[in-house]
């Protein structure tokens, strides 16, 4: 499945671009809110492929938006989760990604405005996932086994934690796609930095996030959950990443439990590198690779 890039940035130029501003936004001192801030103002300059169709709505007691490009291929949707270290991100960070992977599938993509830490610490944000999960299967265009969950990094996590729930209450989504998703905050990373994220960020994130559940609790710290069950899991992770090292356990720990995978490495992107779509043309063709899987899952 191809999903073209509105704009073909070579990788060595996005990478001198985006690191500065990932170092200056994601730092440990830099508060919540300034961190949204600019994240949300430069999302606006992440293209969206033409024909793409955003909807407001609410799932659960939500915000949300619809994202759609063009007549529906079948059945199912994607309920997708941003990342964002679950302190900060939003859909407008992540409608570019949503936009692109809907022109792929040719399915309808939900955006998931959850509740962001510190302010609202875990399980608030699985609580909303499960919340807008519940409210598509209320609609006549869905049902439960036709949802795939996804998400990236924090969201991607969320999203585990979601299914790990659902399937526990046999209310098993279509599909699960993991990109560089953060299962374990409060592990504790080898490495300093990525080109996105750094260590003492990343603590900084987890303490908000974990507010007063213990860090073994699965809904902080999927990774360390039942796998047992789950759908077809697609699972993405960067050699250069901080979370590569627990995208190797998950990836172990879903193949033990017997759970269908498809595993990608690769050693030119980056964490979470889906969101840049739009721009770069290896990550629209890692998203497109995202799309294939699903609608294969579908089919």
């Amino acid at each position: 499945m191809t999903v073209a890039p509105s704009i073909s940035v070579p990788l060595p130029m996005a990478r001198a671009l985006l690191h500065p501003f990932y170092r200056l936004t994601f730092h440990q001192r830099m508060p919540w809110s300034v961190q949204r801030t600019l994240l949300n103002g430069v999302a606006r300059f992440q293209p969206l492929p033409a024909g793409v169709r955003v909807e407001t709505l609410r799932l659960g007691d939500r915000p949300a938006e619809r994202v759609s490009a063009g007549p529906f291929a079948g059945p199912g949707a994607v309920l997708y989760l941003h990342g964002g270290g679950y302190t900060v991100g939003s859909p407008a960070t992540h409608r570019s990604l949503a936009a692109h992977l809907a022109a792929g599938i040719r399915r309808p993509v939900y955006l998931l405005d959850y509740r962001l830490a510190p302010e609202h610490p875990c399980p608030a944000a699985l609580e909303d996932a499960l919340a807008a999960f519940d409210a598509l299967t209320r609609t006549p265009a869905h049902e439960a086994g036709s949802i795939a969950l996804a998400g990236d990094s924090a969201g991607g996590a969320i999203a585990l934690a979601a299914a790990q729930h659902l399937v526990a209450h046999r209310r098993r989504p279509a599909a699960l796609a993991l990109l560089s998703p953060w299962t374990d905050p409060g592990e504790r990373a080898e490495r300093h930095r990525d080109l996105v994220v750094n260590r003492d960020w990343g603590l900084a994130c987890a303490a908000a996030y974990r507010g007063d559940i213990d860090p073994l609790d699965h809904r902080f710290a999927p990774l360390l959950g039942p796998m047992e069950g789950l759908p077809p899991t697609y699972l993405f992770t960067s050699t250069r990443e901080l979370v590569y090292a627990q995208c190797l356990r998950l990836a172990g720990s879903l193949r033990r439990a017997g759970v269908e995978l498809r595993y990608v490495e690769s050693p030119v992107l980056w964490h979470a590198a889906q969101a840049q779509a739009g721009l770069v043309r290896q990550a629209a063709e890692s998203l497109g690779d995202v799309g294939e899987f699903l609608v294969a899952n579908w089919s």
